[in-house]
């Protein structure tokens, strides 16, 4: 079967160790309050959760009085079902694959494994649920005594060993993966499509929320390259009209100085006529011109050239 073929019908399950430093980055995410979870935002729908968003608080209680050697704060775990076998709109499916993958995963971890879960609604895919866990067992000594302790790598080994007589990571994620296949076809009643088998591991292969951040960073990349280039037109139009409005003003300018020595040269004229009237008596001219030039009068700083 093509990975074509089997696209929306056949699920997936991975997991990996967290530092503490990542969980915390994980609890930020689930919150809404770093800026990848904001760009994969398309609608405004809380999420569904097990436990609830405080991841650390919550590990802490879950290790209460609980020993281990690990130095990771915790597994996570994405488990991916298939967006043509389960619609991801309706709420009580939902709700089920929240409840399944906490199910599969303590199942699959000695049964006393998950603190936390959580299947964001917000984003475009509503078919992944982000599940944390730190799988708990009993420790019996010879003498009688029981010590509860923690292992992020038992479970997964001794599953790993007892399909495939190897526990390596290849054999652990091999071993996860069938199981999840198994899963849900036994108890979800789902005719998924097992997955293609990978020849081999990819050398640049990323973690699920690592790949959405590269996206999430990549379409920035391309918003802020479209915006440097609505800007730069703004600007050349902007440029283009105040050349134009620089032209038109030095135009304006040129032809005020133009009407200015036209006015100042009727003035001259007006002046010769009134000084020509006066001398004949003809003081009813002198005032009209007089008037007339009062209108003539030669605007302050115009320079004239």
């Amino acid at each position: 079967m093509s990975s074509i073929e089997n696209k929306g019908r056949s699920g997936a399950v991975r997991q990996k160790l967290l530092r503490w430093v990542d969980l915390a980055k994980m609890e930020k995410h689930g919150r809404r309050d770093d800026i990848s979870s904001q760009r994969r935002k398309v609608r405004d729908e809380s999420p569904l959760y097990f436990g609830g968003s405080d991841l650390k608080d919550l590990r802490n209680a879950h290790m209460q009085g609980v020993k281990t050697s690990s130095k990771g704060a915790c597994i996570h775990a994405i488990v991916q079902f298939p967006s043509k076998l389960i619609d991801g709109c309706d709420p009580g499916q939902q709700f089920n694959m929240l409840v399944h993958a906490r199910k599969f995963l303590n199942e699959y971890h000695g049964g006393d494994a998950v603190f936390a879960a959580r299947l964001d609604r917000d984003e475009a895919g509503r078919h992944t649920v982000d599940v944390f866990l730190m799988p708990r067992y009993d420790y019996h000594y010879k003498d009688g005594r029981i010590l509860k302790k923690a292992s992020v790598s038992k479970f997964s080994k001794e599953e790993a060993k007892r399909r495939y007589g190897r526990d390596d990571r290849r054999a652990q994620g091999s071993a996860l993966q069938d199981a999840w296949y198994e899963y849900m076809r036994a108890e979800m009643g789902l005719d998924v499509r097992r997955p293609e088998r990978k020849k081999a591991f990819a050398a640049d292969r990323v973690e699920p929320e690592v790949y959405g951040l590269k996206q999430d960073q990549a379409a920035h990349a391309k918003a802020v390259e479209a915006e440097r280039g609505r800007i730069k037109k703004a600007w050349m139009r902007i440029s283009r009209t105040k050349r134009r409005n620089d032209e038109v003003a030095q135009e304006l300018q040129l032809q005020s100085v133009a009407l200015e020595k036209e006015r100042r040269s009727l003035r001259d004229v007006m002046s010769s006529f009134a000084e020509l009237a006066g001398k004949r008596g003809e003081l009813a001219k002198v005032r009209a011109v007089e008037n007339l030039m009062k209108f003539l009068k030669p605007r302050e700083n115009q320079k004239i050239k």
